[in-house]
């Protein structure tokens, strides 16, 4: 074809192409680097694992049943808000005490809300979504790229304007002072820097939207040039202020999750980071969301939830974990939405089976997502959503709470019990291992302590059936101290009990498919 090309890359003009298979043949005109070792990282304490997505004027009481929270944090509340008049970049005024958004006659205070969250002892991460209305191309187009019209997407010079605020909300919140000439503030808001209350910091939410077209559909080459941009200033390279890393070199990056859990995605943005930034991946944190269910995540034709291990969601995840382990070591993964409907009408909704109405489910089937997240080497889940949009609404995503709506005062289901209980039994611990149950349906999950000798075994029926298993014998050594703890659906703590033993001393439950927890005093850990 007279072109010599390091890639192919195949172009399809129309819409109408439908080619089911390519092959290639040809011989390699270099030796072919041997995939590399995988490199070890270590699990990460269930506490910080174990997230939520959540608003930051939700009850922080209710809240702490997670370690974690994901914060759904507008651009626009920080900059210009609904002012028609607010002109933007380069003469940009950030605020957040007060922000740009006023309510009940004041402005919210963001320095007060991370305050807080940090006092309740949660670890919140801004998600820095949508794009303010100064630079939307067509008005009303929030979930378009934040670039101009005429702008050039696959360049991150195109997301100067992302990459300065970026760059002034981890000068506020991160780890370093900067000089109080860097900060463009509106004249209400002190010159406040290296405020210490945010370690993480997420730069979109699904730039995979495909339902918002191509004006809001990024590319891998185009997340990678504008988490480029919002990572360092591609490299310094777009001057001083741009991209948070050159304000805090200590905050943790955190990709936009992404819609769709696709590995290729993230190839491909490890190819673009290997030729424009020498091979360092503009991200610290690798980021995807996954809902469980028939279509196999958000698809339009989605019919209904299905469990976590109906899904195989702990050997999809594993296989992103190798790819990180070996070609991108250091970073962390994160899968930052799941989730299911307590409504059965939704298409992300449970259904109930057996003796278990909808409520009991979900919060099984949560709890079991979050194990087999934490099993396949996640660093952190958040479950969607901590309180219900409106339960009644069959539409996905209205009854996926942990809690009710606003209007009902944000009473708890049964999930909020079961993960608060999970949270309160594990904190401490780490994923260890998978160990045999010499039962085709049942799962134990093993969790150990870095402080003392101390082990939690989880035990659970992995099937959909509603199957209880009675007398079931957990054949492990470590017989000392032994602690039964079932999962409460009235209180915050798991209830403990003195486990019945056999004649071979060996630990005998009934098992379900709510996980139950063992804790003993480990004889040895391997």
């Amino acid at each position: 074809i007279g072109k010599s090309s390091r890639y192919l890359m195949i172009e399809f003009p129309s819409s109408k192409a439908n080619i089911s298979e390519i092959v290639l043949y040809g011989k390699a005109l270099e030796t072919i680097p041997s995939t590399p070792k995988r490199t070890y990282h270590k699990p990460p304490l269930f506490e910080d694992f174990l997230g939520i997505n959540a608003n930051h004027n939700h009850p922080l009481v209710k809240l702490s049943c997670a370690g974690t929270v994901r914060e759904y944090h507008n651009w626009q509340w920080d900059e210009g808000n609904d002012d028609p008049s607010y002109q933007g970049y380069p003469n940009n005024k950030f605020g957040w005490n007060p922000s740009w958004v006023s309510e009940s006659s004041s402005g919210w205070n963001f320095d007060k809300t991370y305050s807080n969250f940090q006092l309740a002892q949660l670890d919140v991460t801004p998600c820095l979504q949508q794009t303010p209305p100064y630079l939307q191309t067509e008005k009303g187009k929030k979930d378009w790229k934040p670039i101009a019209k005429d702008d050039n997407p696959e360049l991150p010079s195109s997301y100067r304007a992302h990459a300065r605020y970026m760059y002034q909300f981890a000068a506020r919140y991160g780890s370093t002072k900067v000089p109080a000439k860097n900060l463009l503030l509106r004249s209400d808001n002190p010159k406040s820097s290296g405020l210490g209350l945010i370690t993480y910091l997420e730069n979109g939410n699904e730039p995979d939207k495909w339902w918002q077209g191509r004006e809001g559909y990024f590319t891998p080459f185009e997340l990678a040039a504008m988490c480029s941009a919002g990572y360092d200033g591609h490299k310094r390279s777009l001057g001083a202020g741009y991209g948070a890393k050159s304000a805090d070199p200590n905050i943790k990056f955190v990709m936009a999750g992404l819609a769709n859990m696709s590995l290729e995605y993230i190839r491909a943005m490890a190819l673009w980071s290997n030729v424009y930034r020498d091979g360092s991946f503009p991200a610290d944190v690798i980021n995807f969301h996954h809902y469980s269910n028939v279509s196999g995540g958000q698809d339009a034709n989605l019919k209904t939830a299905i469990s976590p291990e109906d899904d195989s969601l702990k050997y999809k995840l594993a296989k992103i974990v190798e790819f990180r382990d070996r070609y991108l070591p250091g970073k962390e993964i994160w899968l930052s939405e799941f989730g299911y409907d307590t409504n059965p009408n939704s298409p992300q909704g449970v259904k109930a089976i057996g003796d278990n109405d909808v409520y009991e489910i979900q919060a099984q089937w949560l709890v079991r997502s979050y194990l087999e997240i934490a099993a396949a080497g996640i660093d952190r889940a958040h479950m969607f959503f901590f309180a219900d949009l409106n339960a009644k609404n069959p539409n996905k995503f209205n009854s996926s709470g942990l809690v009710n709506e606003k209007w009902n005062g944000f009473e708890p289901k049964v999930s909020w019990y079961y993960i608060y209980c999970l949270k309160n039994a594990l904190t401490g611990y780490r994923f260890a291992s998978e160990m045999p149950s010499n039962h085709a349906d049942v799962n134990i999950y093993k969790f150990e302590k870095d402080t003392d000798a101390s082990c939690i075994y989880v035990v659970w029926c992995k099937t959909s059936i509603d199957q209880k298993i009675k007398n079931f014998a957990l054949g492990i050594q470590e017989t000392q101290g032994i602690k039964v703890l079932e999962l409460s659906s009235t209180e915050t703590t798991a209830k403990e009990t003195d486990p019945k033993l056999n004649s071979e001393g060996q630990i005998i439950l009934n098992v379900s498919e709510r996980p139950t927890l063992v804790r003993v005093n480990c004889l040895s850990k391997k």
